[in-house]
């Protein structure tokens, strides 16, 4: 029996809808599109509190940037670095010589640490310091033992007394760390090689200076 060209159109027609239902739908442009995945953020570095370390030989600030040493031996490089870490220099103040001695000598005060030069730049400089911190520094020794320390603390450090009579418990100063220096002769221990320290000064059992360097062999 032959269909007629309606039979065979509808016929057509029918596949073709059931071809449609099968195939995949296309994207539609209101099909809201996934939420990107944030990667996670490069992790930094923690920030490092600025410090001033006081040792025998000189002095380190650490910052962010790194660590810094300036000797006491070279005067204009310990200026330097400590103007880099407060961020000023103040101006010199003369120093009036001892009486006898040709020495032309040269303050510079921040508030809470004072360098001792010699105007000349030539001979070694040396240190005061008077608070814990100096311009929101915090100033230590390399013991971690800073203005405002206790004397259980400093003598936990390993401080001592400066001669052999006076006890560590009571005496007003005491010294912390030391280093013999060949071809001196300690005035406080005659017939003994020098030594080398910094020294503490006690008001009762608080730690309220420290002189850096100090040593048993100068007169001055």
């Amino acid at each position: 029996m032959r269909r007629s060209p309606l039979s065979a159109l509808a016929v057509l027609a029918g596949s073709a809808a059931l071809l449609l239902g099968c195939a995949p739908a296309s994207p539609s442009s209101s099909t809201p599109s996934s939420t990107p995945v944030a990667s996670p953020s490069a992790s930094t570095e923690p920030e490092v509190d600025a410090q001033l370390v006081i040792s025998l030989d000189g002095v380190s600030f650490t910052d962010d940037d790194g660590t810094v040493t300036a000797a006491y031996d070279d005067s204009a490089a310990l200026l330097a670095l400590l103007e880099d870490a407060t961020g000023e220099l103040p101006a010199p103040e003369t120093v009036e010589g001892m009486e006898g001695y040709d020495v032309d000598m040269q303050s510079y005060d921040w508030e809470g640490l004072r360098v001792l030069a010699d105007s000349a730049g030539e001979g070694p400089a040396s240190i005061a310091v008077t608070a814990a911190e100096v311009d929101g520094i915090t100033v230590t020794t390399e013991e971690g033992v800073g203005v405002g320390a206790t004397r259980a603390e400093l003598l936990d450090a390993g401080g001592w007394a400066l001669v052999d009579d006076e006890d560590p418990t009571t005496a007003a100063n005491l010294g912390l760390g030391g280093r013999e220096v060949p071809d001196t002769e300690s005035l406080t221990h005659p017939g003994s090689v020098g030594t080398l320290y910094l020294l503490f000064l006690l008001d009762g059992d608080t730690v309220t200076q420290i002189n850096a360097p100090a040593n048993d062999f100068s007169d001055v």
